[in-house]
């Protein structure tokens, strides 16, 4: 009897293989599973920490991109005091120091008075320039002085204010002129003063006018404002003042102005002058 077991064979090896193929399939799959599942797992785990960095060159940096975190560095507040003392130590460019007294009448005992008394006031030599300066609306003036006072006169306007100026550089022989005329219509000679029998008629003009060489005027930077409608004397009680003075002078300072000879400062040559403003320039009323 012929035996042929050729199907048999063909049906074990085909038992064998399907149990292969039965098991690798989904191994393989778990195993993409598996990865796919770690992969997204650690890519979220990336990004929530992304944010968070302990490396202060990065903190720094997003400081300094983030502008409006920094502080922004404001006006300087003085008292009236304080507004004296800052300007007498402000180094202002173009400028020659004066170290030497001009003359006042010629009388060298009557001159040596005068100074002693406006000295004691609180009157201090002033600077004259060093160059020529530009005329701006009839009047001489530093150039920074002269495009901050367009500024200012311009945001007056717009505030619905008209302001003008009555004067600004004032030359050593115009004070000269315009001191003694003052001095000697109360009556006095210069005799008198050489005496000291005039040190009252002296002190009540020194209330008013700088003696010659004493006057901020000759430095070029300092101006007198007027408001329309109001007297010159009376410019403190004029709506220009208190635009320019309210919040400690605020718009003044924006435009780089202090008062000359504010109300509650001591020692400072003549009485206070609200019309009076010396040009210092923003760049030092900021706060650092």
């Amino acid at each position: 009897m012929r035996i042929v077991e050729p199907k048999r064979t063909n049906s074990v090896s085909e038992q064998k293989q399907k149990p292969k193929s039965r098991f690798k399939r989904p191994v393989f799959i778990l195993a993409v599973g598996v990865m796919m599942f770690v992969g997204f797992f650690l890519f979220l785990s990336n990004n929530s920490e992304a944010p968070i960095s302990e490396d202060p060159t990065v903190a720094s940096n997003q400081d300094e991109n983030n502008s409006p975190t920094q502080a922004t560095p404001g006006l300087q507040e003085f008292s009236g005091n304080e507004f004296r003392i800052f300007y007498d130590q402000l180094l202002q460019p173009n400028l020659d120091k004066v170290d030497t007294p001009p003359a006042i009448t010629g009388n060298d005992i009557a001159d040596t008075r005068i100074r002693q008394i406006a000295e004691a006031r609180g009157y201090r030599l002033r600077s004259s320039p060093t160059s020529a300066l530009p005329y701006v609306d009839g009047y001489l003036m530093q150039p920074s002085v002269s495009m901050s006072w367009r500024e200012l006169k311009q945001e007056s306007a717009q505030a619905g204010l008209s302001m003008s100026i009555t004067s600004a550089y004032r030359s050593v022989e115009a004070q000269r002129q315009l001191f003694t005329s003052r001095l000697t219509a109360l009556g006095v000679s210069y005799a008198d003063i050489a005496n000291g029998l005039a040190d009252d008629e002296i002190d009540e003009t020194l209330k008013t006018t700088a003696a010659p060489g004493y006057s901020k005027h000759h430095t070029g930077y300092t101006l007198d404002f007027v408001c329309a409608g109001y007297a010159f004397e009376n410019f403190r009680n004029s709506p220009c003042f208190d635009w320019m003075s309210n919040d400690n002078y605020r718009v003044a300072k924006e435009h780089g102005f202090i008062p000359s000879y504010p109300p509650d400062a001591d020692l400072q040559g003549p009485n206070p002058e609200a019309w009076e403003y010396v040009w210092v320039g923003t760049e030092v009323l900021y706060a650092e």
